[in-house]
């Protein structure tokens, strides 16, 4: 009845039309419902995760979004539609998105327009290679190891790296990687610990060359300290530290197993027999337990250190240098029974 009073009053033309209007408005909302609430992912897909380039255009990454859910068989398509429709598609930054199953398109598109991007661990490793070091900082992130590289390679931040598993955005390019790690930097180097530097009469960075030495010189932890305590003696009496890394370093081949008198002659500002005093750099990224034994060195009178023979990594200590022949003459005793000669 309703519908003929409405034929009578409007005509059956005007009352089509008003009728197809409402089904294509209850259309569009169920689409749209669908669109919003519908979940992106199949319900036994496993989580997506997608990687948006800083360098990749705008309409790039909207085409890896589409394509990275499509291909897990999710509704990349969809999720772009949404994207559109709502007017966020200039939102879109770029980083490291997870989309995990159960999620609705509507979640993801308000994800992707939020920039809710997942960071990421780097480990920053101690080590005497900066070109490792930079590739295993770049190897999860977005920053180039080449740029890394050419940007740590310099004294003035070199010695400044402080090794540590670091938070960073994906989409970290290598400058900001860099900052990163100089805050870091500013972060360790706490009150406490320049008061601790300035005790024993070191700058910061002297400290860090110091540990460098230190941790080429001895594996053994436990050492450490001692081995920090008989440099600090040296460097208070103004004796060459006389330390064997420090040619291998000057010599730059860290092949040698067997220092010998033809290296103390290479002149080089890293020959700490040339030369007394700290070198003007460290010879690797040393490990921050390395700095702290340097600024907790053991107190004695040891001047003088000899390895263990039997490969122990262990050190012999003496005060004095005749003690100190003796357990030299050992050592070498013990390198050419071994034949190791270079």
């Amino acid at each position: 009845m309703v519908f003929k009073k409405y034929i009578e009053k409007y005509g059956l033309p005007l009352v089509i039309v008003g009728v197809l209007g409402k089904i294509t408005s209850l259309l569009l909302v169920v689409g749209l419902y669908g669109h919003w609430y519908g979940n992106i992912l199949p319900k036994d897909s496993s989580e997506v995760v997608i990687y948006l380039d800083p360098n990749l255009t705008l309409e790039q990454r909207l085409l890896a979004i589409e394509n990275g859910i499509n291909d897990a068989g999710g509704h990349g398509d969809r999720l772009l539609r949404t994207i559109k429709w709502r007017g966020w598609g200039e939102r879109i930054k770029a980083g490291k998105y997870t989309l995990i199953v159960g999620e609705s398109v509507g979640d993801v598109a308000e994800k992707f327009a939020a920039g809710d991007r997942g960071a990421v661990k780097v480990v920053v490793p101690a080590g005497r290679d900066l070109e490792i070091i930079a590739w295993r900082l770049s190897s999860r992130i977005a920053a180039d190891s080449v740029e890394v590289f050419g940007l740590i390679k310099h004294d003035s931040i070199r010695w400044r790296i402080i090794p540590n598993t670091y938070e960073m955005w994906w989409e970290t390019d290598a400058e900001g990687a860099v900052d990163r790690i100089l805050k870091e930097h500013v972060k360790w180097w706490n009150s406490e610990r320049v008061t601790k530097a300035n005790k024993l009469g070191l700058s910061p960075k002297e400290v860090v060359i110091l540990a460098s030495i230190v941790q080429a010189e001895t594996s053994q932890k436990s050492e450490a300290p001692i081995v920090a305590g008989l440099y600090l003696n040296r460097l208070k009496k103004g004796q060459p530290l006389q330390a064997d890394p420090t040619l291998i370093y000057a010599a730059g081949d860290v092949s040698i197993r067997r220092v010998l008198d033809i290296h103390k002659e290479i002149d080089s500002p890293y020959n700490t027999y040339m030369y007394a005093g700290l070198p003007p750099g460290p010879i690797r990224v040393p490990e921050p337990s390395y700095m702290n034994a340097v600024l907790n060195a053991e107190e004695h009178d040891y001047l003088y250190m000899c390895a263990e023979p039997g490969g122990t990594g262990k050190h012999n200590f003496a005060r004095r240098y005749v003690d100190h022949l003796r357990n030299a003459r050992k050592y070498q005793k013990w390198l050419n029974k071994q034949q190791i000669y270079r």
